[in-house]
């Protein structure tokens, strides 16, 4: 199981931008000595404190620079509404400052408040994303590429220049919010990255299967290569002492974020075009329990707020669904608290899953095997979770 975090410059009142990004590149350092796999953000326009990273390949570079062996993700570039080749330019830029860091997560777009500024119908996101992702891949792959497309017009033979430093590209991946999009990613050779599962564990199970099950024949790659990945992300994320504690953490940003999603983003989606969003629909059941906080930490896995036990089980169970990687957003709150997180996860839970045999289960020193002195951290969950 891979770590990722995940951070979009969740802004608390009182505070200023200024202040979070460079606190986000602090962190972002941090979770490379924490033993994260990877570190990302996603791209999010008018959204003014929750998600504000509108320029991610600047924050990109930063984080590159600061760092030497974290894998640095692009969650989700907007590919329906920014030119596909600007974002295969920034890609390759990034790549080259990264030392060959750098992957590339694409997405429709799933809020109004950008899809309208842009004036991108929800009816095109599909075909305008596909047909960019294409673009972008021709573009960082060949020599030289040229376009004629429906969305995006006629480009004549043009070389782009420079190319990312990983070859043909970087690996690529999409975000699926329903069965048939986490299936289109793996028939496309795509990573799938799945987002906002306040709806259950059975989401969850559903998309895995759906990726996890496609016949090989029928993958046919958009990249020069296929990438096999699934995985699941946690909206909220906050790892404790006690569960009491990482609850009192996260409690602001929970329900602030899946207030957003849960009253706002996908319900009016899905009134605006039942065709292309109606899956979201069911997100409106969940509005009586929007302010429960309690209720959301048990919601899914979407959220995983607890202690070091809490958060082993949870990630075990994500595993054994059949998820290559959990994305942790642990953003929204302060600094420290922050920070605070990013150490609990990389000490107490990052460790039984990247490195088992090393986790110290014995008791005090002394004490002779099977000593009822003994106490083992964690260990039934450990025992549980490398059987």
């Amino acid at each position: 199981m891979r770590f990722i975090l995940m951070s979009e410059c969740g802004t608390r009142r009182g505070t200023t931008h200024h202040r979070r990004y460079f606190d986000m590149i602090e962190e972002a350092v941090f979770a490379e000595e924490m033993g994260f796999y990877g570190w990302g953000t996603s791209e999010h326009h008018f959204f003014n404190d929750i998600a504000v990273t509108p320029s991610p390949e600047c924050l990109y570079t930063a984080v590159a620079l600061k760092t030497n062996r974290i894998r640095l993700r692009y969650m989700s570039r907007l590919v329906s509404a920014i030119n596909p080749i600007l974002i295969a330019e920034q890609t390759a830029v990034t790549d080259i400052l990264s030392n060959g860091r750098i992957e590339l997560g694409t997405a429709r777009g799933n809020t109004l408040l950008q899809l309208d500024a842009f004036g991108v119908s929800l009816e095109e996101t599909k075909g305008r994303s596909e047909e960019a992702l294409e673009l972008i891949v021709r573009a960082l792959s060949n020599d030289t590429f040229s376009h004629e497309g429906k969305y995006w017009g006629t480009i004549p033979e043009r070389r782009l220049s420079p190319k990312s430093l990983q070859e043909p590209h970087p690996p690529l991946y999409k975000i699926a919010q329903g069965a048939e999009s986490a299936a289109d990613a793996r028939r496309r050779g795509l990573g799938m990255i799945t987002s906002d599962l306040y709806l259950g564990w059975d989401t969850l199970g559903t998309y895995l299967d759906a990726y996890n099950n496609v016949p090989a024949d029928d993958i046919n790659p958009v990249g020069k290569y296929v990438v096999k990945s699934a995985a699941s992300s946690v909206m909220t994320a906050r790892c404790a002492k006690t569960n009491d504690a990482a609850l009192a953490h996260a409690e602001d940003d929970l329900l602030m974020f899946a207030q957003m999603i849960i009253n706002d983003v996908y319900v009016q989606l899905a009134e605006r075009s039942p065709e292309q969003y109606g899956g979201f629909t069911r997100f409106a059941e969940l509005r009586e329990h929007a302010d429960d906080a309690a209720w959301l930490r048990e919601c899914g896995p979407t959220v995983l707020v607890g202690d070091p036990e809490h958060c082993v089980q949870q990630v075990q169970r994500t595993a054994e669904m059949g998820a290559d990687e959990i994305i942790l957003r642990i953003d929204g709150g302060t600094h420290d608290e922050i920070m605070q997180s990013i150490e609990h996860f990389g000490r107490y839970v990052i460790p039984y899953f990247s490195n088992p045999g090393g986790v110290l289960r014995s008791g005090p020193v002394g004490l002779l095997p099977g000593d009822p002195r003994q106490v083992a951290s964690y260990e039934k969950t450990a025992v549980s979770g490398n059987a």
